[in-house]
């Protein structure tokens, strides 16, 4: 029988585990025939167990959805009602199989299932694509890059996955159902021994030794990846050498690459700047950072009491990309001002005596007095003076005066710290230190709000040296964006960031970060502030 026109079904499973040996169930079951609808079912765990929390997140099905469950049972027999002795097709069908053994087992049904692995058959026909997962190899064959969590999804990309299998295994003359599992018995799973991408070696060889932005591409058109390169031909490049030790993450967007589209540039802080406008414009899927989300910026009050999330004359301190940016320094505030310390000043159970007697290390070594802190602008004003003694040589020259810049990224506003020390080892020096930390890091979060909004109305030279060559380069900015407009429209100086939003604010702090990168490579960096 033909394999285009043979009746067969398509199924797919999620569970509440790995293995139903270790107590997994099938929670969710999609299937299908070759074209038509998907019939998708949650199914009710046995003696009301609960989801999860782990799985919940990974399959986005959660507690409260268990109410429309099927029973097992009535799931089985909708299946056989409608594909009773028909071929089984499941993509990775090892996972699957010990669930399936399993649930005939309970239902006390023969195991009639006759099941085709499209992974497997995958391993023997294309033994050297980077990835055979479900997302890579349904890319692979042109599906539309997604989040595949439920099994209805999984059963459709499973269908597009089948169809490419056959017309490539219809080229090497396998075109008939007792063919293929002829092909099958024959022929066995070979090692890969070399990646081989469906993006031709010539496109990215022939791409230009110079700044730019490049947009990695499906089979439709669909971009997958935004980067940055200060060399276009060099860092794609990248992406294709060696064999051992690979992202599978990247893996699976390589197996989907069929196309590049870049553009250059004339440097690469310009070349950053677009990079983040267009992950913005785009939302590729296997970007991670600058991408929007539901991200936002915040301001606080001069007090750092209180915050809102938008700049008026009250809330005028900012921006910040994380609420959380000086909550370690105001539960210190709190803490001092209730006259007794709490366990999760830093987000971390830590005794709470143990709190006390660091602080009192921290105050003792600083030569401060213990009600110091009370006030939150006053550890703030402590992390900005260690900051400008501390941090010298990330000065930018401006017409105003030497000022700061720093690298930090929006990680490092958050205030939680992701400590290895075991918590039977921690210290009163150590919590002294984490006091200085989390002092000098709000300083430098202050700073760097200050420097980006100096930025949003402003004319930069900056000088790129390599090797013995220098270039010289201006930039002008207005209301956070760049612009080539000699009389483009300034932000007026009150309210600088009111109708800005988080795109303005990593294009600021993308901007810093270069100009500093610029710096710490012996450029040199001029701000004038308009």
């Amino acid at each position: 029988m033909n394999l285009k026109s043979m009746p067969l079904f398509f199924l797919d499973l999620q569970t509440t585990g790995t293995k139903p040996e270790s107590g997994a169930h099938i929670l969710e079951m999609a299937w299908a025939g070759q074209e038509g609808e998907i019939e998708n079912f949650l199914i009710q765990l046995p003696d009301e167990k609960k989801i999860p929390y782990r799985i919940q997140m990974i399959t986005g099905i959660f507690q409260e959805d268990m109410e429309a469950a099927i029973p097992l049972e009535v799931a089985f027999t909708r299946i056989e009602e409608r594909f009773k002795s028909l071929p089984c097709v499941i993509h990775f069908a090892q996972f699957e199989k010990p669930f399936l053994a399993d649930a005939f087992q309970q239902l006390q049904k023969e195991n009639d299932l006759n099941i085709l692995c499209t992974h497997e058959i995958a391993k023997r026909l294309l033994p050297n694509l980077p990835s055979r997962g479900i997302k890579g190899l349904a890319g692979y064959f042109g599906f539309p890059s997604q989040d595949l969590k439920r099994s209805a999804m999984q059963v459709e990309a499973t269908r597009t996955i089948w169809k490419g299998l056959i017309e490539a295994l219809a080229n090497q003359g396998i075109k008939t159902y007792d063919q293929l599992l002829a092909w099958m018995q024959a022929t066995p799973k070979v090692a890969r021994t070399k990646y081989e991408y469906p993006l031709s070696k010539e496109k990215r060889l022939s791409l230009p030794d110079e700044p730019g932005v490049y947009r990695m591409v499906s089979k439709w058109n669909e971009i997958l990846y935004v980067g940055k390169a200060t060399s276009l031909k060099d860092r794609v490049n990248s992406y294709f050498r060696g064999q051992k030790n690979r992202d599978p993450r990247k893996l699976e967007m390589l197996t989907q690459v069929y196309d590049l589209h870049v553009t250059v540039v004339g440097s690469p802080l310009e070349a950053a700047l677009l990079e983040t406008d267009e992950i913005k414009r785009l939302d590729p899927r296997y970007n991670i950072s600058l991408k929007t989300g539901h991200r936002g910026i915040v301001f606080f009050n001069r007090e750092m009491t209180d915050l809102s999330f938008e700049q008026n004359d009250e809330f005028c301190v900012g921006p910040f990309s994380s609420a959380m940016v000086f909550d370690s320094i105001r539960n210190l505030s709190q803490c001092l001002i209730a006259g007794q310390f709490h366990d999760n000043i830093f987000f971390e159970p830590i005794d709470a005596a143990l709190v006390k007697e660091g602080y009192e290390l921290f105050c003792f070594r600083n030569n401060f007095a213990e009600d110091t802190f009370k006030s939150v602008r006053n550890s703030l004003a402590l992390g900005i003076w260690w900051n400008r003694n501390y941090v010298l040589e990330n000065e930018i020259a401006s017409d105003e005066g030497p000022t700061e810049a720093t690298e930090s990224s929006e990680s490092n506003e958050t205030c939680v710290e992701n400590e290895t020390e075991e918590m039977e080892a921690l210290t009163a020096e150590d919590i002294a230190d984490k006091f200085e930390r989390h002092i000098m890091r709000a300083g430098r979060s202050y700073m760097r709000a200050k420097e980006l909004t100096r930025m949003l109305n402003s004319d930069i030279d900056f000088k790129i040296i390599e090797g013995d060559s220098e270039k010289n380069y201006k930039l002008k900015v207005r209301k956070g964006l760049i612009s080539n407009d000699e009389n483009s429209e300034r932000v007026k100086k009150i309210q600088l960031w009111n109708g800005l939003d988080i795109d303005t604010y990593d294009r600021m702090s993308v901007l810093l970060m270069e100009l500093t990168k610029i710096q710490n490579h012996k450029g040199s960096v001029k701000i004038q502030v308009l």
